[in-house]
């Protein structure tokens, strides 16, 4: 499982209910007068960093994370005519903001004036890369940062609002349907299902919109573990999507198979080596909810492994 967050046992943390005998001398840098989010960030959405891992952040902690947050569907639209209105071509999910507040409490004015500094460093980036927040830990958004300038409470304390932009406009699963983080408001009813080892089978998409690797560029891998005597064909009841290996100028004059099949989003390999050229270049899609998959022609193990993308 990819771990996202700090392994401290020693998190900052509210005032708990505390004995006399708790109190005095470092009591009061021990516990905060809020609950700090924590959240990490990522180029690659495997590999974390925690803002609770950086001790130049210590006392710099996030003391409101971003609401959930509206989708920003933009529509395009043609003008036909002298039809009234007009018509729908497409849409797609605009850029948006997120905005998180930040807390600073240090020793002195110079301490607070490093603090910002670090919160900066740690933070502003020319590349955008992912963030993730504690409060909803199995969602993660691909953005880029700004930071206000501190509102100073006194020489000390400060606060910050940062503002990220969401770049893709939807959130994302931190892992995928083969290494998932589960978490409140997955669309989840049941423990879900992504290997199979029959011929007819049901894919539920728990995604708020259709994977689409061509149309969209969704990460997307079919994974085909087994053998074909020829002619293998996907099908997706569902979309109508069918992607086939049926013509038959392969090398040895068959399209059958026994080894490792993978759909890498448009891109289908048969062990490891690129298979294009003998298929339909048909593309496989995932409908929101259930997919019906029929494949003939083959025997062995499917897989599917890809992320799921939410609205919020």
């Amino acid at each position: 499982m990819i771990k996202v967050f700090s392994d401290r046992k020693d998190k900052p943390t509210r005032y708990p209910f505390l004995k006399p005998s708790d109190m005095g001398v470092g009591s009061s840098g021990r516990y905060l007068s809020y609950d700090p989010i924590e959240y990490a960030i990522s180029k690659d959405g495997i590999n974390w960093t925690s803002s609770f891992d950086d001790p130049n952040l210590d006392g710099a902690y996030c003391y409101k994370a971003p609401d959930v947050q509206p989708a920003n569907p933009t529509d395009n639209l043609q003008k036909v005519g002298l039809m009234d209105g007009s018509r729908l071509l497409s849409t797609s999910y605009s850029t948006r903001e997120l905005k998180m507040e930040i807390y600073f409490e240090g020793l002195d004015e110079g301490d607070a004036e490093l603090a910002y500094d670090a919160l900066q460093r740690f933070l502003i980036s020319r590349d955008p890369y992912w963030i993730c927040f504690a409060n909803w830990p199995q969602r993660m958004y691909y953005v880029k940062a700004k930071l206000a300038a501190p509102t100073f409470a006194g020489d000390r304390h400060w606060t910050c609002e940062v503002t990220f932009t969401d770049l893709i406009g939807l959130s994302r699963s931190v892992g995928t349907t083969q290494d998932p983080v589960m978490g409140f408001g997955n669309n989840y009813n049941a423990a879900p299902q992504y290997t199979f080892n029959s011929n007819s089978f049901t894919v539920v998409n728990h995604s708020d919109v259709m994977i689409d690797p061509e149309r969209r560029g969704h990460p997307f891998k079919l994974t085909l573990q087994g053998s074909s005597d020829g002619k293998m064909r996907i099908t997706n009841k569902t979309t109508g999507d069918v992607f086939t290996r049926n013509l038959t100028y392969t090398k040895d004059g068959t399209t059958a198979f026994n080894g490792t099949y993978v759909i890498d989003g448009v891109r289908p390999t048969l062990n490891g080596k690129s298979d294009d050229y003998y298929t339909n270049k048909g593309v496989i899609t995932l409908q929101i909810g259930k997919n019906d998959f029929q494949i003939d022609n083959f025997s062995g193990t499917v897989t599917f492994d890809y992320p799921d993308w939410w609205l919020s």
